[in-house]
């Protein structure tokens, strides 16, 4: 009897998928624990495997379509068995428009190369362009540039992906929770001149090199087990206060903001860290991360220094109470023992769910954590 092929929920959190790309054509056999199809969840993209060997009889969940979880993708089995007729799973009115011949990520393909999608034959189910016609016409020289936009060049994306889910989450964090945020500037010479004095000795030992990022996620972890009201998270219109620590790290990629999670934080080295920190960041750059890589984290740390912000005003991750934005480390003129000299300023911001949290211990947090990187020798024992 032929095995129905549904989507599964790959994540705590989803509801839906896209389909971005078969992996075995209709008709071909497929053996289990081969790679069948590529799915697009609100987080990232994960490659399914076929649950069973056989053949892929039918395919019914289209390319660029986006379903339910538990529709029905396809049907595997035996070459010559004869399937019930089903219809296709209708997918949410929010899927790729009606008419669309380009599959996202031969468009993606396109865009990168600056090349026309639309220009191209296709070769796919009904005539839709897949990544290989793109890359074809490209090795060929065949594609053309985009044509111009010709409503007074204005270019009009609509939200799909990460991008997509970015705006839908962050949105309604932003509309149901009250944000308050408190900062305070920090001197980080201290934790400039640590760095500098393991740097050799990590070097040697090391299969990562901690940076200052990482030396504040362990201060942050630190500081969070003394001031557990922040590792916290709204849910249900209950608290949950968790004892361990995860911290959700931001990454900018291409595709837009992801969040993965560094796991039980304040058990870990710093070495630990930027291990962990590497190979999440590199998962994320290439993307391969799994839906365990965003799952329960307790607080999040935003950093924007590298890219020259002094400070900002970060969005909760909900459901998460509180989250940390790092700003670039500057230098500044401070005053010590009565006189002015050049210290290493950043400014630390704490965005929090006054439903959860009140200020005060906000204040606290913040207190303790600058206290501990102005003076950060126990992180490294």
């Amino acid at each position: 009897m032929a095995t129905q092929f549904r989507l599964a929920a790959l994540g705590h959190t989803m509801e839906k998928g896209r389909v971005v790309e078969w992996h075995v054509s209709e008709g071909n056999h497929v053996t289990e624990g081969q790679l069948l199809v590529s799915i697009e969840t609100d987080k990232t993209v994960v490659e399914v495997e076929s649950p069973v060997a056989g053949v892929l009889l039918r395919i019914v969940g289209q390319t660029d379509g986006e379903y339910d979880v538990g529709a029905l993708l396809a049907w595997i089995g035996e070459a010559d068995e004869v399937l019930p007729e089903v219809e296709a799973p209708a997918a949410p009115a929010s899927s790729a428009p009606a008419g669309s011949r380009v599959t996202p990520v031969a468009r993606r393909l396109a865009d990168r190369h600056g090349v026309n999608a639309e220009a191209i034959t296709g070769t796919g189910p009904g005539g839709r362009v897949t990544k290989e016609d793109v890359q074809r016409a490209i090795d060929e020289g065949t594609a053309s540039p985009p044509t111009p936009v010709a409503d007074e060049g204005v270019e009009v994306t609509p939200l799909a992906g990460i991008r997509r889910t970015t705006a839908e989450r962050l949105g309604a964090s932003w509309a149901a929770a009250p944000h308050v945020t408190e900062g305070v500037e920090v001197n980080c010479g201290a934790l400039m001149a640590l760095r500098a004095q393991h740097e050799q000795g990590w070097r040697d030992t090391a299969d990562a090199l901690p940076s200052i990022n990482d030396l504040i996620l362990k201060a942050t972890a630190v500081t969070l087990k003394v001031h557990p009201r922040l590792n916290a998270a709204l849910i249900d219109n209950a608290v949950h206060q968790y004892s361990s620590i995860n911290l959700g790290v931001a990454i900018d990629i291409e595709a837009g903001l992801v969040v993965p999670v560094l796991r039980d934080v304040e058990n870990l080295s710093l070495t630990q860290i930027a291990a962990e920190v590497r190979r999440l960041a590199d998962k994320a750059r290439v993307g391969s991360l799994e839906p365990v890589d965003f799952q329960n984290g307790t607080f999040t740390v935003s950093n924007l220094g590298g890219l020259g912000v002094d400070w900002f005003t970060p969005v909760l991750n909900p459901p998460q109470a509180a989250i940390l934005g790092v700003g670039r480390i500057r230098s500044a003129p401070v005053v010590a023992g009565g006189a002015v000299e050049v210290g290493q300023i950043a400014t630390l911001v704490v965005t929090f769910d006054h439903r959860v949290i009140d200020g005060a211990p906000c204040a606290r947090f913040l207190t303790d954590l600058k206290a501990l990187i102005e003076s950060p020798e126990s992180l490294t024992s």
